[in-house]
């Protein structure tokens, strides 16, 4: 027993000696974009908002069907593919490899802002939620909204679907009882500033270049 608790202690020491790492960005100065000063803080506790908050999600999750909930919970991945429904269906990774590897650092890049802001905010989810990471601002609605306004660059012609299917996916976090319409709402102006960004950074503006020309050889 007493060697049991000797390597507990051990293990303890080591981890809190551990150095911090800092998430790695392919296109954003974290620097530049500091959420918690650039977003409102979410509703207070027992504020109007914070009730109207939670009213909302009830409603949502009380009038849902087991079809909404279904088709919700299959389309919450976060990756740029999920938009084949509004391009096309060889909108696919297998056949724009480039694209691909744009969006997956876009990705990681607004994934990383929204976790710092989470921590920050440690916002509790909604009653119910099984997740009990931060609530706010939302991940899928930082991913929704950053993915739209670069993808529709990409291809115009298809900016209302685009859009229509983030909104969508933005707003089906409510649904799902993960999210009040708080979190979604910063999080989709946190998507829209980090896309602003990220538009004005040098690495970015040539993996969009060749992204850009991939996609017009695919003649999707």
């Amino acid at each position: 027993m007493t060697r049991t608790i000797a390597l507990v202690a051990v293990l303890a020491a080591t981890l809190a000696s551990a150095p911090v790492v800092a998430p790695h960005y392919f296109y954003l100065d974290p620097a530049r974009l500091d959420l918690s000063v650039l977003l409102p803080p979410p509703p207070d506790a027992a504020s109007a908002a914070e009730r109207s908050d939670e009213e909302q999600v009830a409603a949502e999750v009380a009038q849902r069907t087991p079809a909404q909930l279904f088709e919700a919970e299959e389309a919450s991945k976060r990756s740029v593919f999920f938009f084949a429904a509004s391009i096309g269906p060889r909108f696919t990774a297998a056949q724009l490899p480039i694209t691909a590897r744009l969006f997956l650092h876009v990705r990681s890049d607004v994934g990383n802002l929204i976790n710092a802001a989470k921590v920050y905010w440690d916002r509790p989810r909604p009653s119910g939620a099984q997740k009990r990471r931060g609530s706010y601002p939302s991940g899928h609605a930082a991913f929704a909204a950053s993915t739209a306004i670069l993808l529709s660059q990409l291809v115009p012609e298809k900016r209302d679907q685009i859009f229509s299917q983030a909104r969508t996916f933005a707003e089906n976090r409510i649904l799902l009882g993960l999210h009040y319409p708080s979190d979604v709402a910063s999080g989709w102006t946190a998507g829209t500033l980090a896309a602003y960004v990220m538009m004005n950074d040098r690495a970015f503006e040539r993996d969009f270049a060749a992204a850009k020309a991939e996609l017009q050889r695919a003649n999707l």
